[in-house]
């Protein structure tokens, strides 16, 4: 998952650039600011991995960021004034787009950051997956082994993982479902995935219906007949 974070002086810009940034499920839209000062603080709060940036500010250029933070984020530069861009490249922005951003334009951009951030990253610790988790003000990066559930309630998702709170995050549970591997996790109904490695009881109830707890603290959660159905076909259990 990449944090990105939206910078221009026009309101209708920037929520015309969230709606497109929407359709990438791979990214989370953490901050946003109108000027060159408050993205400047920002920047250094947020720790996006991505800048969206307009270049004409209203108390400055966006290439005056660039040399105000160290170590920061991929930069690409939003203008309608294509006139900028061999400035953006001389101060190494990853990408140059022009107003109106079109789509499929927008997509080969983020196929390139997609493909630079990959050859940057180290490897994690004994090359366990792990799920990113996005929210306002908090992020962070789960190993597969912990996580026990995820429960769809509405356009959220809250996911339960090992000795922490529950998290609710602003995604849709199938984005999640494509995300996690099959198995361990498996979908037993329309608003719930369990991690089937972190299952350590099950009771089964009269009508076909059964309670599971998960993971070192039992963790209980109730299945319907389908549900439970559902486990029984996943060949763990008798």
């Amino acid at each position: 998952m990449f944090r990105v974070m939206v910078v221009d002086d026009e309101p209708p810009a920037r929520r015309s650039l969230k709606r497109l940034l929407a359709a990438h499920p791979d990214l989370a839209v953490v901050a946003e600011a109108d000027c060159l000062a408050a993205a400047t603080e920002m920047v250094g709060k947020v720790r996006p991995d991505i800048v969206f940036l307009d270049v004409e500010l209203g108390d400055g250029r966006g290439f005056e960021m660039l040399s105000r933070t160290d170590d920061g984020p991929d930069v690409v530069f939003v203008t309608a004034y294509s006139r900028y861009a061999v400035d953006a490249f001389d101060v190494a922005a990853a990408d140059f787009l022009v107003k109106p951003v079109d789509p499929e334009r927008l997509a080969v951009t983020l196929k390139r950051l997609r493909a630079r951030r990959a050859e940057t990253q180290p490897p994690l610790a004994g090359d366990e997956p792990r799920l990113s988790i996005n929210m306002p003000g908090e992020y962070l990066v789960v190993p597969h082994s912990r996580v026990l559930s995820l429960t769809a309630e509405g356009d959220f998702t809250r996911i339960a993982v090992i000795e922490q709170r529950d998290r609710l995050i602003c995604r849709l549970l199938g984005h999640f479902e494509t995300e996690l591997p099959s198995p361990p996790f498996s979908r037993l109904s329309r608003s719930l995935i369990v991690n089937l490695r972190q299952l350590r009881k099950i009771d089964w109830g009269e009508g076909g219906r059964a309670r599971i707890a998960l993971g070192p603290e039992g963790r209980e959660i109730a299945l319907g007949r389908a549900a439970a159905r559902r486990l029984r076909e996943t060949g763990i259990v008798s």
